[in-house]
């Protein structure tokens, strides 16, 4: 077995090579110039705003809407499935303060769909008032050009669906850091990197759409079961001949003090998700980690102090790069203290990996879930002990 930890080190290598790569795609897409249309060419736009609970820095991302330098009508329309929720009360005393917005409270039905978020989704767009609609999360916060930039990149493409890269901003703590970590330099460049292979990766944090165009491709009804449901609405618009875009402007996933364990259950979703949906990429996201799979090397190669130096000198580059991408995506650097945690992430990962593999259980805005073939979504039934059980049984209760 001496030649594992050199097919490790190998393996690390290519996917440092990869990830120069994703760097080069993410500034070669970031450097294009941002369209500009006549003020009387913006169309009306109705900002879709889903809410579940009081999300980080929720008043400040929701109050970016609401400040957004765009020359033609706007309105926001709220919604939630529980006429209880905290944040609708954010939500309205925002409203109160900025009465030159048109705003909709919509209460939407969680019967719906088993995702959560579609089914509240769906009863925001239900009483849309505008055909060209910006659905964004809570969590999601927009500089006061965002709608301008990506509308005009919409209309001048003349495209059907836009979908942004994501950057988080703000972390305090280190699970706050972990996942903007995620999203600065692993996501967001790994779109840029899909796209120069001519594959739009739609991320559902922010996306612009025309409603007869969802509704040609089979409307929110087609995922609400689902819960990759942005990949595979990209997928279905583009199956229909819909032009569907990657912006160049960044949207901005607000995460501050969230702990480590909310870093490891979100991404364990994901990944999760990507297992389902595309194994492929869910295979290649291990052989991504060159931080990881040197360290692999490394204990496999019972601790040679050789490979312990390799493991030093690719820690320090991909550490190197994850900042600079940072800054790149979102114009933020990292904090100095942050800089040296930035290869937690990548060990993490490296077990986080293959619990995905196994599991399939999930837990989506608080609703306990299992996961199928496309992502499609049934209640969860419990483990897989308890249901070899129930299944044997069965036949003694008929």
């Amino acid at each position: 077995m001496d030649w594992v930890p050199y097919i490790l080190l190998g393996c690390s290598a290519t996917a440092l090579i990869l990830f120069g790569l994703g760097i080069l795609a993410t500034l070669r897409h970031t450097r294009r110039a941002p369209f500009e249309l006549p003020d009387e060419a913006y169309l009306p736009v109705s900002l879709l705003k889903p809410l579940k609970g009081l999300e980080e820095g929720l008043e400040d991302n929701l109050r970016s809407f609401f400040e957004q330098d765009y020359p033609a009508p706007l309105e926001i329309v709220f919604a939630a499935t529980d006429p209880a929720d905290p944040a609708l009360a954010v939500a309205r005393r925002l409203a109160r303060e900025h009465t030159g917005i048109p705003v909709r409270f919509a209460f939407s039905d969680p019967a719906f769909g088993l995702n959560p978020k579609v089914a509240n989704l769906a009863g925001a767009l239900r009483v849309a008032r505008y055909e060209l609609c910006l659905q964004s999360d809570a969590n999601v916060r927009a500089r006061p050009d965002y709608l301008r930039r990506v509308v005009a990149e919409l209309v001048h493409e003349d495209a059907q669906l836009l979908s942004s890269m994501v950057a988080g901003v703000g972390e305090r703590s280190t699970g706050a850091l972990l996942d903007n970590l995620q999203l600065s330099a692993f996501t967001a460049p790994g779109t840029c990197f899909a796209l120069s292979f001519g594959i739009v990766c739609v991320i559902g944090k922010s996306m612009l759409f025309y409603k007869k165009d969802l509704a040609e491709v089979g409307g929110l009804e087609a995922v609400r079961d689902l819960l990759a449901e942005d990949y595979v609405l990209g997928r279905m618009f583009q199956k229909a001949g819909k032009k569907v875009l990657l912006s160049t402007t960044t949207a901005e996933n607000v995460n501050i003090d969230g702990p480590v364990e909310h870093f490891v259950s979100r991404h364990a979703r994901w990944l999760k998700m990507r297992a389902v949906v595309h194994v492929p990429g869910f295979v290649a996201d291990l052989f991504a980690n060159p931080t990881g799979l040197a360290l692999l090397a490394f204990l496999t190669s019972g601790l040679d102090w050789r490979f312990g130096l390799v493991l030093a000198a690719i820690t320090v580059v991909k550490s190197l790069g994850d900042a600079f991408l940072v800054e790149r995506t979102r114009g933020v650097p990292l904090s100095t203290k942050h800089r040296f945690l930035t290869p937690l992430r990548d060990v993490l990962m490296l077990g986080i990996w293959p619990y995905a593999a196994f599991s399939r259980s999930v837990e989506w805005r608080g609703v306990p879930l299992r996961l199928g073939w496309g992502s499609r979504l049934r209640p969860d039934d419990g483990p897989l002990p308890i249901r070899l059980m129930r299944w044997v049984l069965a036949p003694l209760r008929g």
